[in-house]
């Protein structure tokens, strides 16, 4: 049964509702005017152009993007009933800002594998936050939510250089000088 996510801790809620069906292990995103944030309120973005441009910059990315790194994402597709539409992906555990696995000993080398699959397909993820990455139960690395992220591009690699620096360098010293040289162009 599906249960609507609201956790302690979590990013601002930008751009849909997410629900969680732990015994499925399948994580429902809604996105469209009206929905309620992970935060309890409405979400940031409420335009649907601006629903709609996110919406297809998440598919575009996973699709492209689609790997052991990811999440794996089962269906996607307009809502039925209303202006909006949905994605279902796997669920594999809390995020890292609520998962007690993110001192896994070796996340900081699964990053350096992330990151380096990022530049090999030539993307900025732009938004590296914790609450963006979850672990498997056997410690395994995956990320989500690209609704954000664009071609590598020089005049963007200081954005996501700042978004690795402010939400992933505090697991470790060396998260930034590992992941700087996938970063820079």
């Amino acid at each position: 049964m599906f249960e609507k996510y609201i956790p302690v801790s979590g990013s601002r809620g930008s751009l849909g509702e997410i629900w969680i069906d732990k015994e499925t292990k399948i994580v429902k995103k809604i996105f469209k005017p009206n929905a309620i944030s992970i935060k309890n309120r409405p979400v940031f973005h409420r335009k649907i152009e601006d629903i709609t441009n996110l919406y297809n910059n998440e598919i575009y990315w996973t699709t492209k993007l689609k790997s052991s790194f990811l999440v794996e994402t089962y269906e996607y597709g307009p809502l039925a009933d209303e202006e909006g539409f949905y994605l279902l992906q796997e669920y594999v555990g809390p995020d890292l800002l609520n998962n007690e696995l993110k001192n896994s000993p070796n996340l900081v080398d699964q990053l350096d594998e992330m990151f380096s699959f990022f530049k090999d397909n030539e993307v900025y993820k732009i938004n590296n936050a914790k609450c963006n990455l979850t672990m498997t139960s056997d410690g395994k690395l995956k990320c989500f939510d690209f609704k954000y992220a664009v071609p590598r591009d020089s005049k963007k690699t200081m954005l996501e250089i700042l978004s690795v620096k402010r939400w992933l360098s505090n697991i470790d010293e060396s998260v930034m000088p590992r992941l700087s040289k996938h970063i820079l162009i």
